[in-house]
């Protein structure tokens, strides 16, 4: 049995409500993933979700702080390298500023006397900002892939991947699987759902072919105990 609504609903994807008011097209993933001289070069046709308006301006600015904050990571690659370009414009606004100072302090040559490789930098980042912007887009692929409402409150977990770190050899089933993303070289996801363990999704997104990210969750019409006793 797959857990799919064949039904299409008209609802924001973010709160779960019928779709009035005032309507927003969100970019997922963000738009500003995608840098803007990539996006003049290449004219990529970015998917889009219908949200309410002051629903998604809640995130806009953990976006800002998603983007400016992780891309640095990735400024070796291609679509890095471009974001870099983005993120340096950004810096030199004056609105910019107080989240400037914020991330350039995140960035630290040593932390708690940890000794560190030549050339090797501690990179810290606000857990809860970031996560909720992975779960967001997480939460509008899996409404375009399932067609369900994934609630903002459904438990679920991250693992963040260091550049480079491979990931365990237990993802390897996802990684073989079908890659999802239109634009693989800005971002990327693959996704499994087993339903030999209670519709337990594991998703992987790529983030400027360098960052990888996982969540995991339940689909959210399983029926499990756990679930039965979230809702």
């Amino acid at each position: 049995m797959n857990l799919v609504n064949d039904n299409k609903i008209n609802i924001c994807y973010l709160c779960g409500k019928e779709l009035v008011g005032k309507i927003d097209k969100d970019h997922v993933p963000p738009k500003q993933f995608y840098a803007n001289d990539l996006r003049r070069l290449h004219n990529p046709n970015l998917f889009t979700l219908p949200t309410h308006k002051p629903c998604n301006q809640t995130y806009q600015g953990d976006e800002d702080y998603f983007v400016n904050s992780i891309a640095p990571l990735a400024m070796d690659s291609y679509s890095g390298r471009y974001k870099w370009k983005d993120i340096i414009r950004f810096s030199g606004r004056p609105k910019s500023k107080k989240l400037v100072k914020m991330i350039h302090d995140e960035f630290q040559p040593n932390l708690s006397k940890l000794l560190l490789p030549p050339g090797k930098i501690i990179k810290k980042f606000d857990g809860d900002r970031v996560t909720r912007i992975i779960w967001k887009i997480t939460r509008g692929l899996f409404f375009k892939e399932k067609n369900l409402f994934l609630p903002e409150d459904k438990p679920r977990d991250f693992k963040f991947f260091s550049v480079g770190e491979k990931p365990p050899e237990y993802l390897n089933y996802v990684l073989a699987s079908e890659s999802k993303g239109d634009y693989p070289g800005v971002f990327d996801y693959k996704y499994v759902e087993l339903e030999e363990l209670n519709f337990f999704n594991v998703w992987l997104f790529l983030l400027w072919d360098r960052i990888i990210i996982m969540t995991v969750f339940h689909n959210p019409l399983c029926e499990c105990n756990v679930c039965k006793l979230k809702y």
